[in-house]
């Protein structure tokens, strides 16, 4: 009963990534700036998670719904906009505010570079998003509370890194992100298992894919650089990939890996997918036409919104 009402609580406030917006978020008004986001724990106080994190999650919504509408100028006057009131840059008292900038910060860069690069470096609003997003960039670099944890979430925040990173130019981000990205990879097993991901009991197939989100898109923009991560610790990435096909399509494979029972959020299997993306795009897998064709289009609030229509490859009849 505790854990429907923990999930009734939380997918209330993450839903904002799927649904419609109320008329109110229809708009390319900035709502004020929060300079600081401090939720609670995610698992430690649900309700009051999913209260602390709705102004937030309300900007993003409309920053995202921007991009899908392929409008840069409403992203770019709502960036602007908490730029300008040096959004998100205060350091709160509680561990996940600093996971929720990260995120922030990775969505933000993410649905700016769904846009020409030319042309959004050359707008005089990138002139106060830019450093902006670097500072978040830096603040999640230096944020001891995620550096010793050495999980998916250092994962996530070498993405914010390497995306920040890439749409400002500042190759220091982006060596700094793949750093982390790589300490991933090394730390998938011969199985495409993640051993602290293991240690979430009934949650691990939930943050194996969770884990596996961050790690495709690093490799991704490092491929810009003509770096392949793909490759690295003899093809880590294709080893976690698979477990999580197999489980899609038939969670019980999972047992392989752990003999617990394992409890998936809603959006584990539908959102939480968004990597497979990408990575159709560059690889073609058969396997994942039937897991694509069944979920399109694909939103994912950390990533900059509608990730088919960015990342997306057509599939075949």
């Amino acid at each position: 009963m505790k854990l429907d009402i923990r999930l009734a609580t939380i997918c209330g406030s993450i839903a904002f990534a799927c649904l419609a917006q109320p008329a109110s978020a229809r708009t390319c008004e900035a709502p004020p700036a929060l300079t600081s986001v401090d939720p609670p724990g995610f698992y430690q106080n649900a309700s009051g998670y999913a209260e602390a994190i709705k102004p937030l999650h309300a900007f993003i919504a409309q920053v995202n719904k921007a991009a899908d509408e392929r409008d840069p100028d409403c992203v770019m006057d709502l960036l602007a906009g908490w730029a300008r009131g040096n959004a998100l840059l205060t350091i709160g008292a509680n561990y996940q505010g600093d996971f929720e900038r990260s995120w922030a910060g990775t969505d933000f860069a993410l649905a700016l570079l769904r846009f020409p690069a030319a042309s959004t470096k050359a707008d005089h609003r990138f002139q106060q998003i830019k450093p902006w997003l670097i500072r978040i960039a830096e603040e999640t670099r230096d944020a001891d509370r995620i550096n010793h944890l050495g999980n998916n979430l250092v994962y996530w925040a070498g993405l914010d890194l390497m995306s920040i990173g890439t749409l400002t130019d500042r190759d220091d981000l982006v060596e700094a992100g793949l750093s982390w990205a790589r300490q991933g990879i090394r730390d998938i097993g011969a199985h495409g298992e993640l051993e602290r991901e293991l240690k979430r009991g009934e949650r691990a197939l939930h943050y194996h894919n969770f884990a596996l989100t961050p790690l495709v898109f690093c490799a991704e923009l490092a491929s810009r650089r003509k770096i392949d991560l793909y490759a690295e610790n003899n093809g880590a990435i294709h080893r976690l990939a698979a477990v999580i096909v197999r489980a899609v399509k038939d969670e019980r494979s999972f047992s392989a890996l752990s003999q617990v029972p394992q409890q998936l959020f809603p959006w584990t299997f539908q959102g939480d997918l968004a990597w497979m993306e990408p990575y159709y795009a560059r690889f073609h897998d058969p396997d994942l036409l039937p897991l694509l064709r069944a979920r399109r289009p694909l939103n994912n609030p950390r990533l900059g919104g509608n990730v088919t229509a960015a990342w997306g490859a057509p599939l075949p009849d």
